[in-house]
């Protein structure tokens, strides 16, 4: 860690005076440690998105909401449909865990979750947090962990919301909820077309449209005041069309999805113990490559006293590939986990501690740790250092591609060490972060196939600041990160080096309205026609959302997205977002 910025940073958060209560909010996260916390007790870096505010911005796809928050950097290749990367503290993109009400999702073939099929309509509200999980989670959670958290609706309410925008864009949502008071289930449908536009410069001009359609029936059933039961069932198709400077045929370039998620779960509340089993499984298929997995999953917290808890569980993963058109030498694995976590919440000290181990069948078995003490210098400051490992492992396309795989393959492995101030100053919060994170045997491909000779170094600081003036609520956000490659030093690609954000939310009576400020400094890419380094330009996006409440029920909302129309390329060769203009209407009762 460089030691001279971490005692610069927390220093000079320290010295702004302090004032009374710490946040009150009491808003719980689970995420984190995998039980329910306050998020004013979770020592690591962590990022709460809500319902309210995504509808505010109205998002056209996933991440559309990860602008501006400090340490997550995103990449498009063209418009909302098409393929993105997520980079969370500069790790690479399929170095971040995705997880659906608690189930694992994504492609063990490809290695990383298509985040662009995920329709926003279902999401009720995502956790993000920033820095390795392996120990909580196991594979991938390098970089960090997105948790997202579908609706659920009750008897009696209902919403229907029809919008319409740039590029031919027609989205319909529609969601309702029944049952009485110990059995509810929601119903969502969800459909989204959009005609796009040209994606890639070099090929033969042509529109990239999409269609996503999406359907989701989720449930539970309380059965006594001790225990319950709840279920998901979640089904997204679509097609995508696109570019490809391989195939100048544009009828033929198009992808077609096909994903699936389901969960039945039984909770058992005993004394101070809790209970938890879940059978669960997801299917992710598209261009050619396709992943069924199934997991069983055992959890328990006993909370001994009011300050300190313990809490584990099991985790049996099976993952199978051989609905992939690609003929693998080995198609099915099992991974066995088990892991145990200690929680101590204390008026002064706070203590997180956790440890895993992982046995992937026919690859490798990994133990990792993470380790978290903070310190409240008051009710209002709290400052945590935290270690943490992550790993993740090789992918099927990594061991077992013909001509390419190498089954000989060892985990990708990381240590992070990070430093966390958070503090409240009456209406305002400050939350700052100082990190550094070294990843080895990443896996690269070479001329002798894939290979674990690859190195990240990266360090950074996060910082988000939050205060009101009035019925004006700002948000101002900031990051520097240096990702670089350990065996050359250069850049890694397609992330800035530098963000800053700001956001103004205004809400009076029926009128609300809000103005988004997203600067991006200049970020490295390689143009992959002539195998040469480039440097991409910086950009300032700004984006207003204007909404009207006409009654209890009826809404209309109006997003302007680049309203200077800057056009930002975020990937050499590939046309940009331009400024677009998105009209809904919005019809509840919740």
């Amino acid at each position: 860690m460089k030691n001279k910025i971490v005692v610069s940073s927390i220093t000079a958060a320290l010295s702004l005076s302090s004032v009374p209560t710490f946040a009150e909010d009491n808003t719980i996260i689970v995420s984190a440690n995998r039980i329910k916390q306050d998020v004013n007790d979770t020592l690591t870096d962590v990022i709460i998105i809500d319902r309210a505010e995504i509808e505010r911005k109205q998002p056209q796809s996933l991440v559309d909401l990860l602008a501006n928050i400090p340490g997550v950097d995103y990449t498009k290749t063209g418009g909302h449909g098409q393929d993105a990367s997520v980079f969370i503290r500069g790790s690479n993109s399929n170095q971040l865990l995705v997880l659906i009400d608690g189930v694992r999702v994504g492609s063990a073939t490809l290695g990383s979750k298509a985040v662009s099929t995920i329709p926003v309509a279902q999401i009720e509200r995502i956790e993000i947090v920033k820095g390795p999980r392996a120990a909580i989670w196991g594979s991938d959670a390098i970089g960090g962990v997105i948790q997202i958290f579908t609706r659920n609706y009750r008897q009696g309410q209902y919403r229907v919301e029809l919008s319409a925008g740039s590029n031919s864009t027609l989205e319909l949502d529609a969601a309702v909820g029944f049952g009485d008071e110990k059995l509810n289930t929601t119903l969502i449908y969800s459909n989204k077309s959009s005609d796009g536009f040209d994606v890639l410069a070099s090929a033969e001009p042509d529109k990239d449209g999409y269609e996503n359609e999406s359907i989701a029936i989720k449930g539970g059933y309380l059965a006594s005041d001790v225990s319950e039961y709840d279920w998901l069932f979640q089904s997204d198709k679509g097609e995508t069309f696109f570019d490809s400077a391989f195939n100048p045929d544009s009828a033929a370039n198009v992808t077609e999805y096909d994903n699936q998620l389901w969960k039945f779960g039984y909770t058992l509340t005993a004394g101070h113990w809790l209970h938890s089993v879940s059978l669960s499984g997801s299917k992710d298929s598209a261009r050619g490559f396709e992943t069924e997995k199934e997991q069983v999953s055992y959890d328990f917290q006993n909370q001994v006293n009011n300050q300190f808890s313990l809490s584990g569980g099991l985790d049996f993963l099976y993952d199978d590939v051989s609905g992939s058109l690609t003929q693998y030498d080995e198609r099915k694995r099992d991974t066995q986990s088990v892991f145990l976590a200690a929680n101590y919440v204390g008026s002064t000290f706070l203590v997180d501690v956790a440890i895993r181990n992982d046995d992937v069948e026919k690859v490798a078995n990994e133990t990792t740790s993470n380790i978290g003490v903070g310190f409240r210098i008051s009710p209002e400051h709290l400052v945590s250092l935290n270690y943490g490992e992550g790993f993740k492992a090789p992918t099927f396309n990594d061991l077992y591609f013909p001509n390419f795989g190498n089954p000989e393959l060892k985990f990708e492995t990381s240590e992070n060490l990070e430093l966390v101030y958070k503090g409240q100053f009456g209406d305002s919060r400050l939350t700052l972060s100082v990190y550094e994170t070294d990843t080895e045997n990443l896996i690269q491909f070479g001329p002798n196939g894939a290979e674990n000779i690859g190195l990240a170094e990266v360090s950074g600081i996060d910082l988000t600041y939050q205060f009101s003036t009035g019925d004006f609520n700002h948000k101002i956000t900031a990051d520097n990160i240096d990702a670089k490659d350990g065996n050359t030093g250069a850049r890694l690609i397609r992330r800035a080096k530098n963000r800053v954000g700001y956001e103004l939310n205004y809400v009076q009576d029926s009128f609300d309205w809000f103005l988004q400020v997203q600067n991006v400094g200049k970020r490295p890419d390689t143009d992959f026609s002539t195998f040469t380094a480039v440097e991409l330009e910086s950009f300032t996006r700004l984006n207003l959302g204007v909404g009207y409440q006409f009654n209890d029920e009826l809404r209309i909302q109006l997003n302007i997205n680049d309203l200077t129309d800057e056009a930002p390329i975020m990937v050499t060769d590939y046309n940009p977002v331009e400024r677009e203009f998105y009209l809904s209407a919005s019809y509840r009762v919740e």
